[in-house]
């Protein structure tokens, strides 16, 4: 028996529709699945000539770095202004950024401290620190300009005697080499390489260890 026309007429259209609908998931599986950028930030040579006195603490550990929430994601964040936190498509930290931070300012101060041992927190070391450094982060990012910032807070203690640590607001920033994220993530890097000078500066201004009173 022969079919009429309009059967096949409409085969064909619920065949094409399923075919387009198909095409349309594979294109947009497609661009799901492309991989964004990963960036790391990098330690920095100090500018400054420093001798290391005899009461910096001999085991410095670099604490986890404070890190807000809306700074804290893998998708890096390429704009914070006052009212607007502004992320980089297809950019992200290669691992998350406060430990990353924190790994890489205690190599940053590791260098400026030679002879002293230097360790960021969870680093797995049976070695007790006698100093700690702290860092706490509320800017990490360009703003509307163009300018890198890092904004925070720092401070140093030995450890056990914390009410004679030093503290200092922190509040840098640069001008990057260019506009892409390269020369931000560099930028940043230069930053934190300062917040090490700083630390480095405070832990050798530290008031000299007091001494154990044995009963």
């Amino acid at each position: 028996m022969q079919r009429p026309f309009w059967h096949f007429t409409h085969s064909a259209r619920r065949t094409m529709a399923a075919t387009v609908a198909m095409a349309g998931v594979l294109t947009l599986g497609g661009c799901g699945s492309s991989d964004p950028t990963l960036y790391s930030l990098a330690p920095v040579a100090s500018t400054q000539s420093m001798g290391v006195g005899t009461q910096v603490p001999a085991v410095i550990e670099v604490r986890t770095p404070g890190v807000p929430s809306s700074l804290d994601r893998q998708t890096i964040v390429g704009v914070q202004d006052d009212y607007s936190v502004t992320p980089l498509a297809g950019a992200a930290w290669s691992e998350p950024l406060a430990p990353m931070l924190g790994h890489v300012l205690s190599t940053d101060l590791q260098q400026r401290l030679p002879g002293r041992t230097v360790f960021a927190q969870n680093d797995a070391t049976t070695i007790p620190a006698q100093g700690v450094v702290e860092v706490e982060i509320t800017r990490f990012a360009r703003d509307s300009a163009g300018l890198v910032h890092l904004a925070g807070n720092l401070s140093v203690h030995r450890v056990g005697d914390a009410d004679h640590g030093l503290s200092v607001p922190l509040d840098l920033s640069a001008t990057p080499t260019g506009t892409g994220t390269r020369a931000m993530v560099a930028a940043l890097s230069q930053l934190t390489g300062q917040v090490a000078d700083m630390a480095a500066e405070r832990l050798q201004a530290l008031p000299v260890a007091p001494v154990p009173h044995h009963s």
